[in-house]
């Protein structure tokens, strides 16, 4: 896997999450291949690691933890993941459970933790700035297809205003990798997902500006990105020189909309 190709190298320079990819990645080809014992050890591992697991691995040890009646094991993982943010309807299914009763008189104290060390309206803003860039993609890729017009200005100024945001937010509080947020609880699901910070990344890429190109390797060994994302986003840029949004936006233009 392309993770691992990248172990030694992060290795080697003393990165945090190194070790835990590869062993996270065994846990999950684990899982699907029901091999729930194995998929325990691998996350065990994994989580000593690091003092900050990433939420969706929570997640999943935690159905791992279900499926290999390790109780104990089950109950520190609703802990953590409690701590990190995910809401008591989270846990609902599992009221039968040995250990709920005492979880559900602790849980004030859980969210009291998560308000304390993390920063909730990063996470809500972070949410909100992932959301408005999925709308403003949608939205482009139906002017690119002509299901929808938009005027040049209207490209120009939708894909700089999330970049600017995101400027904004990254100056004030740094990249809002999950130490600082803390974890994505997904209501619809009723899951706990990685954030889609990777995605708003590349767009802003393929939208001219490049960004955190020195700074990419601390964050992916801070937790922030996946490894892969290390070389894949020294491949990624526009349709243009990458000189901006205004630009690019206009090689755009000009290439789908050529007689106007």
């Amino acid at each position: 896997m392309t993770t691992l190709i990248f172990t030694a190298k992060l290795l080697a320079q003393n990165c945090e999450y190194a070790e835990y990819y590869p062993l996270v990645e065994r846990a999950y080809k684990n899982y699907s291949d029901k091999k729930y014992e194995d998929a325990k050890k691998n996350l065990r591992l994994a989580f000593t690691k690091t003092d900050h697991p990433l939420g969706a691995d929570l997640h999943l040890a935690f159905s791992v933890a279900l499926k290999a009646k390790d109780t104990r094991w089950a109950e520190q993982i609703a802990i953590r993941l409690a701590k990190g943010g995910i809401p008591l309807r989270y846990f609902r299914y599992y009221k039968k459970s040995s250990w709920y009763e005492q979880f559900n008189a602790d849980f004030q104290t859980y969210s009291d933790y998560y308000n304390a060390n993390y920063n909730p309206k990063l996470r809500d803003d972070l949410l909100d700035l992932i959301s408005r860039d999925k709308e403003f993609n949608s939205n482009y890729h139906d002017w690119r297809t002509r299901k929808i017009e938009l005027s040049l200005d209207e490209l120009i100024n939708g894909a700089s205003k999330i970049i600017s945001d995101f400027k904004q937010m990254t100056d004030k509080y740094g990249f809002p990798n999950e130490r600082l947020t803390g974890y994505n609880y997904v209501r619809r699901k009723n899951s706990v997902e990685y954030y889609n910070t990777d995605v708003l990344i590349i767009h802003i890429y393929q939208r001219g500006v490049i960004i955190f190109e020195d700074e990419i390797h601390d964050i992916v060994c801070e937790g922030g990105l996946h490894p892969n994302y290390e070389e894949t986003l020294k491949k990624i840029r526009g349709f243009g020189n990458s000189r901006g949004v205004e630009q690019e936006m206009k090689v755009r233009y000009k290439m789908y909309r050529p007689a106007e």
